[in-house]
C-alpha cells in the first residue's frame, strides 16, 4: 500500500511542526501530488485516520489532494495546513 509510506512521511513532518508551533489540532492538510502518482484522496485519508485514530491532534484532520501539472515533480509536497494553536 503506497499511501502507507506517504502518510508515515507526512506524519513525521506534522509531528515536527506540532512541536515547533504548539499546535492543538490539525484541521486541513493540503498536498500537491505528482500527476503520475497513484495516490488517492480517499485511500490516503483512510490510512491517515487508521494510523492516527488514538491521537486527538489529528481527530478532525482531512487531507486534500491537488494534482500537479509537472510529471517531474516530487511524489508529494505539503502545501499548507490549517491548524488550531494552544493559547
Amino acid at each position: 500500500m503506497h499511501e502507507l509510506s506517504v502518510v508515515q512521511n507526512l506524519l513525521k513532518i506534522l509531528e515536527k511542526l506540532q512541536k515547533e508551533r504548539n499546535i492543538s489540532s490539525f484541521l486541513k492538510i493540503n498536498l500537491t501530488v505528482n500527476p503520475l502518482s497513484c495516490i488517492d484522496e480517499e485511500n490516503i485519508n483512510f490510512v491517515f485516520h487508521s494510523l492516527t485514530k488514538d491521537q486527538t491532534v489529528y481527530k478532525d484532520a482531512k487531507i486534500h489532494i491537488r494534482r500537479s501539472d509537472d510529471p517531474s515533480s516530487r511524489e508529494f509536497i505539503l502545501d499548507d495546513v490549517e491548524i488550531e494553536i494552544n493559547r
